[in-house]
């Protein structure tokens, strides 16, 4: 109940960001990434390659790198843009490529190519299905990346929530993969994308720890029960297969394996955002996995926003156009603070942003 009154009283919002969505020449919506069910992404490009450049891009998108023509070969360095590939969050079960719009059209507007990728719910699926659906998607990204006019050298994957794990875990068990690949003579690994390719990770306010028992208490008390819990993670309904099955799906705890932690030059940097105020996921996830990474050498960039709750930074900040994620995410896209001005104003009156966060459950 709390969720439908939030998003009720946010709806004048989000009926103005879905209309841009719907609407805007530069988005293309619905893109095949594979086969299974939900393998799709948005695309979202910068308002400044006119015409020509949307045709060029609509024929990438139907080839692979390998099948490019001549006519793919002409965009300019200046051309190419920085592109992020962006996993939603929905607590592993009502995720949507869609959430993303907002965070996207902004940083089209910011020069960015964004690429947001649906993957399977629960029961759909469970979180290995939601992991190997990103990797793929991740893959068709860095496949066509030149072609659609991305910079290969700034590719970002930003993940948001329970897409912050799933990301994380998706690239760090390439890097496991790729690692196994180069030891065992070139085994193929389930994607063929290497972690190397990938500039920088972002999460916000995720969850790096489905291992830890502190975490699972927590979601339970918030209503994401145990029994469901364990069933995401592929651990059974009662939880049988708890100690095999969670720490192979905790980013905290494969940075302790051997084939990752002989390849960790090939993890790139990380920047973890999280609000103080987050009672869906505690804080101390995202301080949990910092402590991981840089214990593998791995560097971290911490950012904590006092008062902000779990969807202050990615929903209302962002409708009151008052956007430090944002800002923060764009600095860490291009490395240094963007000299442009962005006139963000507020979507809807500050006075429907306060009562919506009086009955906000996350």
């Amino acid at each position: 109940m709390g969720l439908i009154v939030y998003a009720a009283v946010l709806s004048p919002a989000f009926v103005r960001v879905a209309w841009t969505y719907l609407t805007d020449a530069n988005i293309e919506r619905g893109v095949a990434y594979g086969t299974a069910g939900r393998n799709a992404l948005d695309l979202y490009f910068p308002n400044d390659g006119g015409a020509r450049g949307r045709r060029r891009r609509k024929r990438a998108i139907g080839r692979s790198e390998r099948d490019k023509t001549q006519d793919d070969d002409d965009w300019s360095e200046d051309e190419r843009k920085p592109v992020v590939i962006f996993v939603t969050g929905g607590m592993w079960i009502i995720g949507y490529k869609a959430w993303g719009a907002l965070l996207a059209q902004r940083l089209a507007r910011r020069g960015v190519i964004v690429a947001s990728l649906d993957y399977r719910n629960f029961p759909q699926g469970t979180v290995g299905d939601m992991i190997a659906d990103v990797g793929n998607g991740i893959g068709w990204v860095l496949e066509r990346l030149e072609a659609l006019g991305g910079d290969k050298r700034r590719v970002v994957i930003v993940g948001q929530s329970a897409g912050a794990h799933i990301s994380a875990t998706a690239l760090l068990r390439q890097t496991e993969w790729t690692s196994r690949s180069q030891r065992d003579g070139g085994v193929a690994a389930p994607c063929s994308w290497s972690p190397a390719a990938i500039s920088k990770f972002i999460g916000i306010s995720g969850v790096y720890a489905p291992d830890d028992e502190a975490l699972i208490e927590h979601v339970h008390r918030q209503g994401l029960y145990k029994n469901v819990f364990w069933s995401i993670m592929e651990a059974g309904f009662s939880g049988a297969r708890a100690a095999e099955a969670l720490p192979r799906a905790s980013p905290v705890s494969i940075l302790r394996e051997y084939d990752v932690r002989q390849n960790v030059r090939i993890i790139p940097p990380v920047m973890l955002c999280h609000g103080e105020a987050d009672t869906s996921a505690p804080p101390e996830q995202s301080k949990m996995f910092a402590r991981a990474l840089k214990n593998v050498g791995i560097a971290v960039d911490e950012r904590y926003y006092p008062d902000k709750t779990h969807t202050d930074p990615f929903v209302t900040d962002p409708i009151l156009g008052r956007d430090i994620l944002l800002d923060d995410i764009t600095n860490c896209i291009f490395g240094r603070r963007l000299q442009d001005t962005f006139d963000e104003k507020p979507l809807i009156p500050r006075i429907f942003v306060a009562v919506a966060r009086k009955f906000v459950p996350f």
